[in-house]
């Protein structure tokens, strides 16, 4: 019982503070538009999956798990929250983590495709980082495959330029209409972010 409030009072402040930081990433993005656009829409969302670990980067504080449809999903570890350094590859564990998207996707322009992964707010150089614990997330605009969606669980899985996989999730099915898998598309997300990290016991 104590684990299990430890792990909701860890979410709970995260989720706070992660607000706080969406908001700070959303204004700063906004200055890197290039052209007029839909009114913008970032929503946060929480996600909570068992998975297991199958690559780590201390440097980075990237991890990547299979998750529940096998398919791998990127992380970055929340920075004071999370100590990554205390599982290993192989481990199973149980990840809450929080990711958002933003309401544009469509088919990249040309320049989009000649520059395919853009940084567009970096929480760990904002003001914003006055929330430590929260340090990593960034907001990115990316072309993207869609390799995964799920209408009835709003879940969405992309492959970013790199060759990392996102699961995102509390996708309205709206959004996911005339989309196919397969399809090369331009997404705003922010990257997930893990903050809490607990390992299942053998």
């Amino acid at each position: 019982m104590r684990s299990n409030f430890r792990i909701f009072k860890s979410a709970l402040i995260a989720l706070i503070s992660i607000s706080t930081v969406l908001f700070s990433l959303v204004a700063q993005a906004e200055h890197h538009a290039e052209a007029a656009k839909p009114e913008t829409n970032v929503r946060a969302m929480s996600m909570t999956i068992e998975a297991v670990i199958t690559d780590i980067d201390l440097e980075t504080r990237q991890f990547t798990v299979e998750g529940p449809n096998g398919q791998p999903i990127t992380m970055t570890a929340a920075e004071k929250v999370v100590k990554l350094e205390d599982v290993n590859v192989g481990d199973t564990i149980v990840a809450t983590y929080f990711t958002s998207l933003e309401s544009e996707l469509r088919e990249p322009t040309q320049e989009e495709l000649a520059e395919p992964w853009v940084v567009l707010a970096d929480a760990a150089k904002s003001e914003a980082d006055e929330q430590p614990a929260i340090g990593g997330a960034r907001m990115i605009r990316a072309v993207c495959t869609i390799e995964g969606m799920n209408r009835v669980l709003g879940t969405v899985t992309i492959m970013d330029p790199r060759g990392k996989l996102h699961l995102i999730g509390d996708v309205e099915p709206e959004k996911m209409e005339g989309v196919t898998l397969g399809q090369t598309v331009v997404m705003v997300y922010t990257e997930a972010l893990a903050v809490t990290l607990e390992p299942v016991a053998k």
